[in-house]
Formats: C-alpha cells, sequence, structure tokens
C-alpha cells in the first residue's frame, strides 16, 4: 500500500495543515512566540467548561496527553499569565484551572480562528460523512490506547 494511504500520513499531513493555517492566522501572527496552539486548544476548554471544575487530570484524559507533559505545559501557562490554579475546599491537593482575563481574552480571539478552520474543514461534507468520521476517529482512538 502506498504510504500516502497510511492512516498515520494523512493524519499528519492535515495536522500539518491545520498548524500552518493557524501560525499564519491573524490571531497567531500578532501573539507572543510563547503561546502556542495547544495552549489555544486548552483555553478554549476551559471557556467551554466553565460551568463546573476543571482539574488537571482533566486536560490529561480529554487531550490525551501525559501527566509530565500537561504538567509543564499549565505552569508554563500559568507563568503566561493565560491560566491560574485555585485550591479547592475540602482538597488542598485539588487545583482547578481557571482562565484569566488575558487568558479570556486570548481565548475568544483563539476561538474566532478556530471557528473559521472548521467551517473551511466541513465545507462540502455531509452531517453523515461527518457522523461516520466521529466513528471512525474514535475506533482510531480505541485501537491504539
Amino acid at each position: 500500500m502506498p504510504h500516502t494511504l497510511d492512516i498515520g500520513f494523512q493524519l499528519h499531513n492535515l495536522s500539518n495543515l491545520m498548524k500552518r493555517r493557524m501560525e499564519h492566522s491573524e490571531v497567531f501572527s500578532h501573539m507572543d512566540d510563547n503561546v502556542t496552539r495547544n495552549n489555544g486548544w486548552i483555553l478554549n476548554y476551559l471557556a467551554h467548561h466553565s460551568d463546573r471544575d476543571i482539574y488537571q487530570r482533566d486536560i490529561e484524559n480529554d487531550f490525551c496527553i501525559r501527566r509530565s507533559t500537561v504538567s509543564k505545559v499549565i505552569r508554563l501557562m500559568e507563568t503566561k499569565g493565560l491560566l491560574r490554579r485555585e485550591t479547592v475546599p475540602g482538597d488542598a491537593r485539588l487545583k482547578k484551572l481557571l482562565l484569566t482575563p488575558d487568558g479570556e481574552k486570548l481565548q475568544a480571539a483563539i476561538e474566532r480562528e478556530q471557528q473559521e478552520t472548521e467551517r473551511l474543514l466541513r465545507r462540502g461534507v455531509t452531517e453523515e460523512e461527518l457522523r461516520i468520521f466521529h466513528q471512525v476517529m474514535e475506533k482510531f482512538k480505541n485501537n491504539i490506547q
């Protein structure tokens, strides 16, 4: 089978195209080089789950990232002033993650760019194709975990 038909090859290419688009977007071209695309995904995650407490383990699980990696990313985002950790009453070990005002401002700009990328990705794709795509992606993730 030609490597261009490999699932991993196709996912890698799509990821590169999305990365290139974001890096050349209005939002990222005016941002500090220290803010990454992954920071944007985490900011959006926190904003979209603001109705409940979010902890580091939620980021680990939902993003399929190792504990040590998430710990480093969160620490850096905290240093950048994008989020803060707040101790939970009743358990000093738990620290929920909250957006700072700077994080909220940046998140809003990133979300607009991500919505535009999502719109472009979905162009010409039917709801049935999207449903099948999500089913297949879940199978891929389950197979590789």
